[in-house]
């Protein structure tokens, strides 16, 4: 019985992937896509049943409330992939120093976006610039959780770079699981002391 859960649940997880490929293919509608994906697995954990006809609805949802994130999302992971090789590629202390400071703020960059994640599984049917204070606050309470979640994240697109093909099992998956385990804790902290 545990093992047929196990693979039900890995099963829906992989199909609810697939369907954020499909919707995060226009770049710009990814962070709607992202959204929707951690709402959708945040529905599977609580045991209520998810699968692409409520994924499909939650991403309308999230394209109301979040669409300039897509848009926001796609400037910034197009800004950095020029800039760092540009920085990379100038000699002597210039170079070093602006590669440097565009590696500090990717990094913060990435870690608010995982905070935004949380704050929209949280948040449900709010606007996006609600879930700003939550984010900032979490980075800012928690600064080793999310300089941990950063440096997950880091490896999993530097994974991406060596094998592409893993971009199908998990473009959308891993981050959300990243937020889930490593920012999430505070949620389930507060879920065991409402319990007691």
């Amino acid at each position: 019985m545990r093992i047929t859960s196990a693979l039900t649940t890995v099963g829906n997880a992989l199909i609810l992937q697939l369907t954020f490929l499909v919707c995060a293919l226009p770049l710009v509608t990814y962070g709607p896509a992202a959204v929707a994906l951690q709402r959708q697995l945040a529905e599977q954990r609580d045991g209520r049943v998810t699968g692409v006809g409520s994924y499909l609805r939650e991403f309308r949802a999230a394209c109301r409330e979040a669409w300039p994130l897509g848009v926001l999302v796609a400037a910034a992971s197009l800004g950095f992939l020029a800039g760092i090789p540009f920085w990379y590629a100038v000699d002597g202390p210039p170079g070093a120093v602006g590669l440097v400071l565009l590696v500090a703020l990717l990094g913060l960059a990435v870690a608010c976006w995982l905070g935004l994640l949380q704050a929209a599984e949280q948040r449900r049917g709010t606007h996006w610039r609600t879930w700003l204070a939550p984010a900032a606050g979490h980075l800012a309470t928690r600064p080793l959780h999310s300089a941990w979640a950063v440096v997950q994240f880091l490896t999993w697109l530097a994974l991406m770079a060596f094998a592409p093909a893993l971009v199908l099992v998990g473009a959308g998956l891993i981050p959300a699981l990243i937020v889930h385990w490593t920012l999430g804790q505070d949620r389930a902290r507060a879920r065991e002391l409402s319990a007691d």
